[in-house]
């Protein structure tokens, strides 16, 4: 990152250079608040993990099914997030590779670094991103299974069972919280760097258009828009259903 850093310095009067060099900066800024941000919440993550396995013990076999069909489609989404990332990264290392070797002064050591480092925050992205959408997954499962017990619901013996379920209710939005609270910061990050990554992509597909380079910012553009959009449908589908049974419900 301090390498790229100090190529957008030498290079800052070269408008398409600075693009293409802090394209890369900002991704690998992107990685490094992943990595610091798990390693934040460390122990958290791994205690929202273990909660949610004694949980499932405590499903029945029905319910079991609602989780299993929400992971399903968690990794079917993680899977298509992880080929079309590790794709833009190989078109990157190859048009990388290829220019230098065409070049007549071939310096094989910034681009073989920047290969290495582009799979890494890869990598590490997808990992840091699909955590999210595993645990949101679980949270929308175990929402689900909250309201199909509230409709199965019989207001008898004191209400008992509707209290038990109100509890459940309220623990599993503490969850929620603590997902949300242990992501917060990523998300943040993510929407505000791909706003300036986005318009600097528009810029350069504007004045590369008829070119081949062109491929390497489309592909670009989409992967950026890929993130930003797994974080916006895991996001909206725990806002719709933290909000199917608001709190004033229970209170009522």
């Amino acid at each position: 990152m301090l390498g790229t850093v100090m190529f957008a310095f030498k290079h800052i009067d070269q408008i398409m250079l600075l693009c293409d060099c802090l394209g890369p900066t900002f991704t690998a800024y992107l990685g490094l608040v992943r990595q610091y941000n798990l390693l934040l919440h460390r122990s958290e993550l791994w205690s929202i993990m273990d909660e949610f396995a004694a949980l499932r013990h405590s499903l029945q076999s029905s319910e079991i099914r609602i989780v299993q069909k929400y992971n399903r489609i968690d990794r079917f989404l993680a899977w298509a997030y992880l080929i079309t990332a590790m794709s833009t990264g190989v078109l990157f290392v190859g048009v990388a590779l290829v220019l230098v070797f065409l070049s007549e002064k071939s310096d094989w050591k910034l681009p073989l670094l920047m290969d290495v480092a582009i799979f890494w925050v890869v990598l590490d992205c997808v990992a840091c991103d699909s955590s999210f959408g595993t645990f949101s997954s679980c949270l929308v499962a175990h929402f689900v299974i909250i309201q199909e017990r509230f409709e199965g619901l019989r207001f008898d013996d004191g209400n008992r069972e509707l209290k038990k379920l109100i509890e459940h209710h309220k623990y599993i939005l503490r969850i929620s919280d603590r997902v949300i609270n242990a992501y917060k910061n990523v998300i943040l990050n993510q929407l505000l760097i791909s706003s300036v990554l986005l318009c600097m992509l528009g810029f350069q597909l504007v004045i590369s258009v008829g070119t081949n380079i062109m491929v390497v910012y489309v592909a670009y553009g989409m992967a950026i828009t890929i993130q930003v959009t797994y974080y916006c449908y895991y996001g909206s589908q725990l806002y719709h259903e933290v909000h199917t049974y608001p709190p004033n419900l229970w209170e009522n």
